[in-house]
């Protein structure tokens, strides 16, 4: 999805305040999406880090050199960041170029307005002044030179400390649910000793807590798998349910449940699916988790879903299920069983 901070981030050299990259350079490039309207050039000149599934698949798609995470160290000639959200992962993307940017190499950032690009500003400045600013589309671009010289100490602070859950469960800054344990998915917990059983999918995983609640039901459950959009929650999941030492087998898969077809067929799909696209709630996204659970459950089948309570998904679930039973009620979330 494009935003207008966006296209703010592109905008300094599109007027000309900043001239373009040279041939042959390249730019570390963090949180961008698909943009059919930048040349073959900055196509060629990006290595965009995208871990959210969807955006990934588009930028791939669109030409982009695109992965999820970094995968090598190696030296850039510039950096963007377009801002997301969570402060913590702007602060990991800010540390990252400073680790990889040669120095005086040019960072330009931006950001909604309304998503703090001041104070990421104010923050940044402490580690090298912005150069110059402009705003536009309610949304602010500045850029910086990378400081000659930075010691490892200063880009180590940028990044933020996982936080420890429950006393068994890593989180990471960014991902749903961090630092602590979402209150939905506590009200669906204590249903699926009576409902999981045989082979069971997690859609919208997370850092893993569903699957690891279900890990104490061994005698009924033989096999969980995970999909999740956002490939660092994904990689957390992974080292939180390998410290359980369960010998269930588990299976990860980064996958976008709306736009990907599953390929396994399953006795239980458990889901506390999401109902945001960026900042604005959008209930097209559980009624893709809904039909795509009902697309891979076995006759007699169950899904047990947790959502909040305002969110319309009686209708398409009487659609796909012969049985749709709420079971509990409180809170704000809305717990509902339905039968295949």
């Amino acid at each position: 999805m494009i935003t207008g901070a966006q296209n703010t981030l592109f905008l300094p050299f599109e007027n000309e305040t900043l001239d373009l990259p040279q041939s042959g350079e390249k730019f570390l490039c963090f949180g961008i999406s698909a943009d059919t309207t930048l040349s073959a050039e900055w196509k060629q000149l990006l290595h965009c880090i995208q871990p959210s599934r969807p955006e990934w698949l588009a930028l791939n798609k669109a030409g982009f050199q695109v992965t999820p995470q970094i995968t090598v160290t190696e030296t850039y000639d510039g950096g963007m960041i377009l801002l997301d959200k969570h402060r913590g992962r702007n602060e990991e993307w800010l540390a990252a170029l400073l680790s990889q940017v040669k120095p005086g190499g040019l960072i330009i950032i931006a950001g909604d307005k309304k998503l703090g690009v001041d104070s990421f500003r104010k923050r940044s400045d402490q580690i090298a002044t912005s150069i110059d600013r402009l705003s536009k589309n309610h949304a602010v671009a500045y850029w910086l030179a990378h400081p000659e010289a930075i010691d490892g100490e200063t880009t180590q602070s940028l990044i933020p400390e996982q936080k420890r859950v429950d006393g068994r469960f890593w989180t990471k800054a960014g991902m749903f649910s961090h630092g602590e344990i979402d209150r939905g998915s506590a009200l669906l917990v204590p249903h699926l000793k009576n409902i999981a059983f045989g082979h069971v999918a997690d859609l919208g995983a997370g850092w893993g807590y569903l699957a690891a609640c279900c890990l104490d039901n061994p005698a009924k459950i033989n096999r969980i798998d995970l999909y999740e959009a956002d490939y660092e929650a994904l990689e957390i999941a992974k080292s939180n349910l390998a410290e359980l030492n369960s010998p269930m087998p588990l299976h990860y898969y980064w996958h976008d449940v709306a736009s990907e077809p599953m390929t396994e067929i399953y006795d239980t799909v458990i889901s506390n699916p999401p109902f945001h696209t960026g900042r604005n709630t959008d209930i097209s996204l559980g009624q893709s988790f809904i039909t795509a659970a009902a697309k891979r459950l076995k006759s007699g089948g169950r899904f047990l879903m947790v959502a909040n309570r305002q969110l319309p998904y009686e209708a398409v679930l009487k659609q796909h299920f012969r049985q749709v039973m709420p079971l509990t009620d409180k809170d704000g979330f809305k717990v509902i069983e339905a039968r295949k």
